[in-house]
């Protein structure tokens, strides 16, 4: 990527379509040039396009708030996979070898291409994740250099229906005309922004409360072991508190405002509106809360690692922000819970962005991106178009009436027609002049 170039990613969520503009220097560090926020409306629903015109005119809107930050023109963007049909899926590749070849990075390399070209029916593979090597039989952390009969790759492929692709490139490609420089797992990519080494290595659920889902990713050994996406979030509490009579606007601000969870729900911080009723709206707000909690439990238990999550739960997410959401999470799952926030080792400004869980996810993209996605302008070549020469004949001179008079008396001693009358050129050449002036006259 040229330095004076940026990259660029957009994260759509059923709430909100976010987007960043970053620089990256050699080492990798982050600079944030520029963010916005277009509110996603009905466009967007479960962390997938719905409207395909709705979203492209939101994402035109996007682009060009960014570009009027920025002073330059966007030409692509990174933008992030989600969805509620999102999983991660087991995959292994096999290799015979001759026993006294020694492995090369080739040859691995080779193993993940053939992972990457792998399509399970009805789904599409949006990511291959690092694999873990068995030579033989025999796990092997490191198989470069070693030797053997057998190599096998085991795989982790994070696959989805293959309409989320599919109207993202509809959206953004076709109907709002940026390119789209690559497609990154949200998911994947919010967990290398937020989790640290020890956390995936001692086996932790990262767990991402959105608006429309809530996704959970489990780690172990450094890798991501499982994933699986709940299709509630914050937005289904939203229209179960308006169900008390508010309209969705209304639901939302007091959901925010007074929303509380655990035993101290119904002990207000401070004035609250008439129009709420305290403990109707947090008996409404956690009997949602406990069917997502439930859910994720249950998901835990089926990914066979409940009992190896030494870190426990870290949460992200714009719906991770509800009062007294820790406390509850940890009671209910018994396990540690704590709320993550983006590393600052790989961005160095916008801290207020870093703090905020609804770019989290559109941050993390920027890791993943190496491409310039400055627009180039293209200059068009000059053609030169052919000079015509319009040449416009003299005025006729008018003869003096002297010579009027005695071009006429020749004229008729000297020319007759057929049938021996005379005729006066002097006419004809009066239409001539006639004809001229008409063509070019100073009006024309």
């Amino acid at each position: 990527m040229e330095q004076a170039g940026f990259i660029v990613g957009i994260d759509l969520g059923t709430s909100k379509i976010v987007g960043v503009v970053g620089r990256k220097n050699e080492q990798g560090v982050i600079t944030i040039l520029a963010s916005e926020s277009v509110p996603s409306d009905s466009s967007v629903k479960y962390g997938v396009i719905y409207n395909i015109d709705e979203a492209a005119g939101k994402i035109k809107r996007l682009i060009s708030l960014l570009e009027n930050k920025i002073g330059r023109k966007i030409g692509k963007a990174y933008v992030s996979v989600a969805g509620k049909s999102l999983r991660a899926a087991e995959h292994k590749e096999t290799k015979m070898l001759d026993g006294t070849t020694p492995i090369t990075f080739a040859l691995l390399d080779t193993l993940e291409q053939q992972a990457k070209l792998n399509k399970p029916e009805f789904f599409t593979n949006y990511s291959v994740l690092a694999p873990e090597y068995y030579l033989d039989g025999e796990y092997e952390e490191d198989p470069i250099e070693k030797v053997g009969h057998t190599l096998e790759g085991r795989y982790r492929l994070v696959i989805g229906r293959p309409n989320i692709k599919n109207n993202l490139a509809k959206t953004i490609t076709e109907k709002a005309q940026i390119d789209i420089a690559g497609y990154i797992v949200g998911p994947v990519a919010a967990g290398a922004l937020v989790l640290d080494e020890h956390d995936r290595q001692a086996g932790c659920a990262l767990v991402d409360f959105g608006a429309g889902t809530t996704t959970l990713s489990i780690y172990k050994g450094g890798l991501l072991r499982y994933m699986s996406v709940i299709p509630f979030g914050g937005r289904t509490i939203t229209k179960d508190v308006q169900e008390l009579g508010f309209v969705f606007d209304s639901a939302e601000t007091y959901k925010i405002r007074y929303g509380k969870l655990g035993k101290d729900k119904n002990k207000a911080a401070g004035d609250v509106s008439p129009d709420v009723d305290l403990r109707e709206l947090n008996k409404v707000i956690q009997l949602r809360q406990d069917e997502i909690i439930q859910n994720l439990i249950n998901q835990i238990k089926l990914s066979g690692y409940s009992n190896e999550l030494d870190a426990g739960i870290i949460m992200i997410g714009g719906a991770s922000q509800m009062s007294g959401l820790t406390d509850y999470l940890a009671d209910k799952s018994q396990l540690p819970v704590k709320r993550a926030v983006a590393k600052r080792v790989y961005i160095n400004n916008a801290a207020e962005l870093l703090q905020n869980p609804l770019y989290t996810q559109v941050l993390s993209l920027l890791l993943f991106a190496n491409e310039n996605c400055e627009k180039k302008e293209v200059v068009a070549a000059v053609i030169e178009e052919p000079v015509i020469t319009y040449n416009i004949p003299d005025t006729p001179v008018q003869p003096k009436p002297e010579e009027k008079e005695e071009e006429q008396k020749k004229n008729k001693k000297n020319k007759k027609n057929k049938d021996g009358k005379q005729t006066s050129l002097f006419g004809f050449f009066e239409k001539i002049q006639n004809f001229g002036g008409t063509m070019f006259s100073d009006e024309e």
